[in-house]
């Protein structure tokens, strides 16, 4: 018998079975609510948003540790569909960052979906973290109705909740176009601060041409760890391009943990 440390998501997706057995149940929705509580019980921070109290939004985190850094790890913030604009998720943002610095962390870390524009906005231009990790596949098999089929690839956000970093940019060369579903790179990346433009309802583009979709996640894929293996930093968010920023051999005080 060998017993070990499990990181491979494939392996972890065992353990559902190993859960529904051991625990009589058809469902592991049950183990994920106590998962949950043990989280608010034992140091983590579990937030809910409610709106003439009817709770619309949820939130949890728990301490996150790598290289001999502490941190927040916010594993998921989630509002309702029909109150996603009502800048929920903002306040539950806000609310873990003023009980993370009260904690003492210095930094609260979460991975997000790169092709989803909204996520990209939110994380990277409303909230001000930085990213400069990319991860292939991180989840793996995902079978909700916003990642089936699709690789679980995502980036490593890092809000920095004691700094302030500035991440103005000036003419930023963009390396690629976007025309509706369609994706291109056309130029290397040659400037100081540089921008890739991603197509805005990746959601709808998958349920129209899921095989296409695949094939344009892979290209940014591979264009992600290009960028950052070349000393590029992901610093903010151009809304009005819907593009990615990044600006090379950017300082931030914290070492990079997530390598």
């Amino acid at each position: 018998m060998d017993v070990r440390i499990v990181e491979n998501s494939s392996e972890i997706e065992d353990f559902m079975e190993i859960i529904k057995s051991a625990w009589h149940s058809d469902t592991v929705i049950y183990g994920f609510k106590d998962t949950i509580h043990s989280m608010a019980y034992h140091g983590g921070l579990v937030l809910g948003a409610w709106d003439g109290g009817k709770l619309i939004g949820m939130s949890f985190s728990y301490p996150g540790y790598k290289q001999g850094y502490t941190y927040l790890y916010s594993h998921m913030t989630g509002v309702i569909d029909q109150k996603k604009y009502s800048g929920a998720g903002y306040m539950m943002k806000m609310k873990q960052k003023e009980l993370a610095l009260a904690y003492g962390y210095r930094m609260i870390a979460w991975t997000f979906d790169p092709v989803m524009s909204l996520n990209g906005y939110f994380n990277i231009g409303k909230l001000g973290a930085v990213s400069r990790n990319y991860l292939d596949n991180f989840y793996g098999t995902m079978n909700d109705g916003i990642n089936r089929g699709l690789p679980t690839d995502r980036l490593v956000a890092e809000w920095h909740i004691k700094e302030h970093y500035n991440v103005n940019y000036e003419n930023p060369q963009f390396i690629n176009y976007v025309d509706g579903y369609n994706l291109e790179f056309v130029e290397k990346a040659e400037k100081e601060v540089i921008g890739i433009k991603i197509i805005r309802d990746f959601y709808e583009f998958k349920k129209t041409d899921l095989d296409k979709a695949v094939k344009t996640k892979l290209m940014l894929r591979q264009k992600f760890h290009e960028i950052f293996s070349a000393g590029y930093v992901l610093i903010n968010f151009d809304k009005n391009n819907n593009a990615y920023i990044f600006k090379k051999n950017y300082k931030l005080t914290e070492k990079n943990i997530f390598d």
